[in-house]
C-alpha cells in the first residue's frame, strides 16, 4: 500500500478553485434559466469526495464572485451571507452523506444501482429546500415587521423559483452526483498517485 501524504494547502486551494471555477462557469452558462444550476451539485461533490473544508470553500468562494458580478444584478452583504450559508448546506449534505454506509457501498464495491439514486436524489431535494427557505427569508428580512412575515411572504413569493430550484436539484442530484462520484472512483483506481480522498 502506498503512503499518501496529507494534502497541501496549495493543493487544497488549487481544488477549490476547480471546483469554484466550473461552478462559475455552469452559472454563467445557464444564466437564462433561472434556478437551475449545476452549483449546487458542485459543491455537494466538492464535500464528499475531498471533505467539508474544501466544499464550504467553494460554497463560499463561488457566491463571492457570482454574488457581485452577475448579469441578473448584485446581491448586498446580508443577502450574499445568507447566499454563502446556504450554500454550505450542500457542502454539509455531502460530508453527511459520505459517511453513510450506502455511500461506503458506492465507493467500495463500485457498483451502481436505483437505490443510489434515490438517496442522493432525497439529499439533494432536502438541501434545496432548506436553501430556499434560508434565502427566500433572507430576501424579505429588511422589508417587513417582522421574522414571521419575511419568512411567510419569502415562501409565498419565492414559491414558483424554489420549486423549479427543487425540481432541478432532485433530477441533477439523482442522476449525475452519483455517476460523477462513481466516476471518480473508477480514475482513483487507474490513477492511485493522482487521489487523494477517495
Amino acid at each position: 500500500m502506498l503512503y499518501q501524504r496529507p494534502p497541501s494547502i496549495i493543493t487544497n486551494i488549487a481544488t477549490i478553485a476547480v471546483f469554484a471555477s466550473l461552478a462559475l462557469a455552469t452559472n454563467y452558462a445557464l444564466i437564462g434559466i433561472p434556478n437551475v444550476k449545476l452549483m449546487d451539485a458542485l459543491v455537494f461533490l466538492a464535500a464528499f469526495l475531498f471533505g467539508l473544508r474544501i466544499g464550504v470553500g467553494v460554497a463560499a468562494s463561488t457566491w463571492l464572485v457570482y454574488g457581485f458580478i452577475n448579469p441578473q444584478g448584485s446581491a448586498d452583504l446580508i443577502l450574499l451571507s445568507f447566499l454563502i450559508v446556504g450554500e454550505c448546506f450542500y457542502a454539509l449534505a455531502g460530508t453527511g452523506l459520505r459517511k453513510t454506509s450506502i455511500a461506503q457501498d458506492l465507493l467500495d464495491f463500485g457498483r451502481y444501482s436505483g437505490r443510489f439514486s434515490l438517496v442522493f436524489g432525497t439529499v439533494g431535494l432536502l438541501a434545496t429546500l432548506a436553501y430556499d427557505v434560508l434565502t427566500n427569508f433572507a430576501s424579505w428580512l429588511f422589508r417587513t415587521t417582522s421574522l414571521y412575515d419575511s419568512l411567510i411572504i419569502g415562501l409565498i413569493t419565492g414559491a414558483p423559483f424554489a420549486l423549479l430550484h427543487e425540481i432541478s436539484n432532485l433530477i441533477l442530484f439523482a442522476t449525475a452526483t452519483p455517476a460523477a462520484i462513481f466516476a471518480a472512483k473508477r480514475f482513483s483506481r487507474t490513477n492511485p498517485a493522482e487521489t487523494r480522498v477517495l
